[in-house]
């Protein structure tokens, strides 16, 4: 068991992130001891059908067993739920049940789950305290932790959305035995980001993984979502509200949301579309930082080690530059972009013109997988 606490600068409140084997079979007694849950409380279960059927009821008994009262809701499973209808639709769930400001959410499944969920909690009743129970790697790893909520518009991803910090995040590592090999993937391209941009020593973990057998095998996972973890709880206690440190976090993701946005949100998974976005960045960082070249190398063959894309099978549509320039990490020097001069060095640099990235973004095509 791991408690990783995420300090609020300038609050004295914090909140923890439990890592624990069978949390999922505990979470009303966690919910008692860590936030003070009192019987008989109303809990607004929010998780997609395919969680549901693996893992609703177990929760749902242990909030019973804590003397909750809980009222599940369930929605669509995938990319599509991260939509401002699939909000309202809670809102309309929510308010016919007489939720209100003394119930707790509980968000149970992966990002997008957490990501619509905490965005609803956030404007319901103008903000119910809410926590995630984070089934997938990729959750686990970095969605859940850090109070970043939103939704998506057809015009990009997450231009919608608020900071709410959940009152506390309970990752089961034995939940990522039930992921399909594509979603463990995806989620490692999350893990590969810590690494390039905080922690080299999560690379050595993973590469060791790897040349095992193991890098896929979620009953290995376990130290390493903790070790991402810790990193994200270090960005969260420095920079709450993403205005600083914490922007280099979006390592991949200009062009991983250009490409998930220009697609329809159908063609990649996040952590795929990521993948193809830290391949950019670090081409660019061997131009524009003098990042070792081997190094960027390395870091492209450990992705292909993984299974994940590292260049596209086409030139990317005109839609993937207007996500692009309306991406919500634009500033007024331009778009921002994350370089490292080295492996665990990352910092955000706006570029004033896009050509050193057309030029990379075009090298995808050609040198890519």
């Amino acid at each position: 068991m791991s408690t990783i606490p995420v300090r609020i600068p300038g609050r004295p409140a914090r909140y923890a992130i439990r890592v624990e084997r069978g949390i999922l079979d505990r979470v009303g007694a966690r919910l008692r001891s860590d936030i003070a849950l009192a019987p008989g409380a109303t809990v607004a279960l929010v998780t997609d059908r395919t969680v549901a059927r693996l893992y609703a009821a177990r929760v749902e008994r242990s909030l019973r067993a804590a003397g909750c009262e809980v009222r599940r809701y369930v929605l669509a499973p995938g990319e599509p739920s991260k939509d401002l209808a699939v909000a309202a639709r809670l809102f309309d769930w929510w308010a016919r049940d007489g939720i209100g400001k003394g119930a707790l959410v509980v968000a149970l499944g992966g990002g997008v789950v957490s990501d619509v969920t905490g965005f609803a909690a956030s404007a319901f009743g103008r903000g119910l305290s809410w926590v995630v129970v984070p089934t997938t790697l990729l959750s686990q790893a970095d969605a859940a932790i850090g109070g970043k909520t939103g939704v998506n518009l057809k015009a990009g991803k997450n231009l919608v959305g608020a900071f709410h910090h959940p009152r506390a995040v309970y990752a089961d590592p034995d939940a990522l035995r039930s992921l399909p090999l594509r979603a463990i993937r995806s989620g490692l391209a999350e893990v590969v980001k810590m690494g390039v941009v905080r922690d080299p020593s999560i690379l050595v973990r993973l590469a060791s993984l790897l040349r095992r057998g193991r890098g896929l095998d979620p009953r290995a996972l376990a130290p390493i979502v903790r070790a991402c973890a810790v990193s994200k709880a270090w960005f969260v206690s420095k920079d709450e509200r993403d205005k600083g440190i914490r922007r280099v976090l979006n390592f991949g993701h200009t062009v991983g949301h250009a490409l998930e946005a220009s697609e329809g949100y159908r063609a990649f998974h996040h952590g795929e579309a990521v993948a193809v976005g830290m391949v950019a960045e670090l081409r660019l960082s061997v131009l524009e930082t003098r990042l070792d070249p081997i190094a960027a190398l390395r870091v492209e063959a450990m992705l292909r080690s993984i299974g994940l894309p590292t260049g596209l099978k086409r030139p990317v549509k005109p839609a993937f530059w207007k996500a692009v320039l309306r991406d919500k990490k634009r500033g007024r020097a331009g778009v921002r972009v994350v370089l490292c001069p080295a492996i665990g060095k990352a910092k955000v640099v706006a570029l004033p013109s896009l050509t050193p990235l057309e030029r990379v973004v075009a090298s995808l095509v050609r040198g890519g997988t």
